[in-house]
């Protein structure tokens, strides 16, 4: 075993897995060991931080920091916080290419997403965009970025070699969380007002389904079993929705305002964020049952890509 910051980790690789959740009501960012199932650390980020993606193959993560107007950087091997981009904005949104050396930030107040360097936090570019943009999504090759313009009621398509906005397409009210088929081709866009989700093929830019979730949507996340996992704020629940058949197989109760959520292919296992009673419930993909509850910060939310490895 290899003991860094208090925590040990296996030599072989440094194997381990880690979801982040960020706690907007105390400003910090709860780190879970995913194979214990508990918090190993917690750590003081920017004011109210929201939104994560986490880089890979850099061992880093990034916090998007909405008062504070900052980005928090989290070293994964020593799970401590290394650097704070300042910003001009109010960072909601936040996801980064493959290879690691490309932020894109959502402005949750000047309908822009900019471009940053991650190595050095400068601003390569601003993409106009619709109003109050909130989740960002790149697709499979990278060539384009989706962005949710909840008050447009739209997703904006942008160009990721020319930092341009190539057109908007039309979904339901107040869009919100984004997130990618395991093939790429269908992207799912949650519509908090609307009550659904809007499917988009990624070849055509077309809305080609509308799917029903429960009460007031928030965000979504995909399975290797063709299943999409939606939490619903306003009836405290999730709900598991067949692709195949578009049809809703099961409501699962978790704790109060379920906001983030995400998809642990390698324990078979849905991480859900719930806001209200600040813990992180987890449930069993496979039998559709609540396992547990884990206890985080306050007011936590892991907006985007919050779960990560070390390999």
């Amino acid at each position: 075993m290899l003991c860094l910051a208090g925590f040990c980790l296996p030599i072989c690789g440094l194997a381990a897995n880690f979801a982040y959740i960020t706690n907007q009501g105390e400003h910090t960012v709860s780190v879970i060991d995913i194979e214990q199932q508990q918090v190993i650390k917690t750590l003081a980020v920017g004011k109210a931080p929201v939104g994560v993606t986490i880089d890979q193959q850099n061992h880093k993560v990034y916090v998007s920091n909405v008062e504070g107007h900052s980005l928090s950087v989290i070293d994964m091997l020593s799970q401590q916080v290394i650097n704070t981009i300042p910003l001009s904005i109010a960072p909601v949104g936040i996801t980064l290419n493959k290879a690691g050396d490309r932020l894109y930030v959502a402005d949750w107040h000047h309908a822009n997403v900019l471009v940053i360097a991650a190595d050095s936090g400068k601003t390569l570019a601003e993409i106009e965009v619709g109003k109050a943009p909130g989740g960002l999504q790149l697709s499979s090759d990278e060539a384009r970025l989706y962005v949710a313009n909840r008050d447009s009621n739209d997703v904006s398509v942008i160009d990721t070699q020319a930092n341009k906005q190539l057109h908007r397409i039309k979904v339901g009210q107040h869009p919100f969380g984004l997130n990618l088929s395991t093939d790429g081709q269908q992207l799912f866009v949650v519509n908090v007002y609307s009550n659904n989700i809007s499917v988009i093929d990624t070849r055509s830019n077309q809305v080609v389904s509308t799917l029903a979730t429960g009460n007031h949507p928030y965000c979504v996340t995909a399975d290797s079993r063709g299943r999409l996992f939606v939490t619903n704020t306003g009836d405290d629940s999730v709900s598991v929705i067949d692709l195949a058949s578009q049809k809703r197989i099961r409501k699962i109760r978790v704790p109060g305002t379920p906001e983030g959520i995400a998809y642990d292919a390698e324990h078979q296992q849905i991480f859900v964020a719930s806001w209200m009673d600040n813990v992180v419930a987890v449930i069993d993909s496979q039998s559709l049952t609540l396992k547990q509850d884990i206890k985080v910060g306050s007011q936590p939310r892991a907006f985007g890509q919050f779960i990560g490895s070390l390999r």
